[in-house]
């Protein structure tokens, strides 16, 4: 939702039905996690393919 949004997080917050201060936890989360910051457009594909890959399998 974040990457489909440009990147912008109070319209994907919006979209998700969340407060703007869970989706920027979230998004920490998952820089926390991963070491990929989905901020970050090139780290943002990783992202995008990883979710895919697992999908996939």
């Amino acid at each position: 939702m974040f990457v489909d949004h440009g990147h912008n997080r109070s319209r994907s917050a919006s979209e998700l039905c969340v407060h703007r201060n869970t989706l920027d936890y979230r998004l920490h989360r998952v820089t926390t996690l991963t070491g990929l910051d989905p901020a970050v457009p090139a780290e943002a594909r990783l992202l995008q393919a990883a979710l895919v890959a697992r999908d996939l399998v």
